[in-house]
């Protein structure tokens, strides 16, 4: 089974999505049975799609990609069902100001300055990215004496989020993880750079310190932006260095061009249920 799902995996990747609905079909893992959910949504079948969902939501599974795909076939189908995950994503973003919460620059940005001035932490590619890099691995198992620091400071704002909206009846709240684990990337970027829309499918909340945003040239440049599907029913966000912000990994986000001479450079990562 664990073949078929990787072969699942490598065929959506390659956009052969019927072929990767047989693979899947192959393999009841909650896993495999997930990311059929996500080809028949992309494959525009309603009705199968529906089916699919079904059956997972019965079966208890509860994730990002859930949450997300119930959202996206609401816009599409024009079809409310009630989403386990988080019904209103949009409602759930945090943004705040790290520099007066902590050193900062002796933590963030000369953490991410030595990561990526280092010969040692190499780079993946990034279909999403352009005219920039991102990072490959865990870059907490890469910024050795930062990591410590940097991780206890996520923690705390992550705590802080979920305090937040303590009272909210959302499942993103209420069946919050009892432990987690960090996953994080650094993506830099240089003048033009974009990210595409996108979602992270292993969160459960995702976040993104702005290590160095460079100053605007137009009123959205460099922005952040967070919706439901593309362009519909979204935030722009007015990031600026020192910026943390908190989302429902549900949501696709993506950056509006910027121009300018140095680079703009981000700290990404995931809140992983372990």
């Amino acid at each position: 089974t664990e073949v078929y799902s990787n072969m699942g995996i490598t065929l959506q990747d390659q956009g052969k999505l019927e072929e990767a609905v047989e693979a899947f079909r192959k393999d009841a893992s909650m896993k495999s049975q997930t990311h059929l959910l996500k080809c028949l949504y992309k494959l525009d079948k309603p009705a199968n799609f529906y089916d699919q969902l079904k059956y997972l939501v019965d079966e208890g599974v509860n994730n990002a990609v859930i949450g997300s795909y119930i959202s996206r076939s609401q816009i599409k189908y024009g079809i409310k069902r009630t989403n386990p995950f988080c019904n209103e994503p949009l409602k759930y973003i945090l943004h705040t100001n790290l520099t007066s919460r902590c050193k900062f620059k002796d933590v963030f940005i000369n953490g991410a300055t030595e990561v990526l001035a280092s010969d040692k932490v190499q780079n993946r590619p990034q279909n999403l990215l352009t005219n920039g890099i991102q990072t490959t691995g865990n870059i907490f198992n890469q910024m050795g004496g930062f990591s410590v620091d940097i991780q206890n400071i996520l923690r705390l704002e992550i705590e802080n989020y979920r305090m937040c909206f303590n009272e909210s009846q959302e499942g993103l709240i209420k069946n919050w993880p009892s432990d987690y684990e960090l996953r994080g990337w650094l993506v830099s970027m240089k003048n033009g750079g974009k990210l595409a829309a996108h979602m992270h499918d292993n969160g459960w909340i995702s976040g993104s310190v702005y290590i160095n945003v460079p100053p605007k040239v137009n009123k959205d440049s460099g922005n952040f932006v967070v919706c439901l599907d593309n362009e519909q029913e979204s935030q722009s966000i007015d990031v600026i260095t020192g910026s943390l912000c908190l989302f429902p990994s549900s949501l696709l986000h993506y950056t509006i061009p910027f121009e300018a001479d140095e680079n703009r450079v981000v700290l990404a990562f995931d809140v992983i249920p372990k």
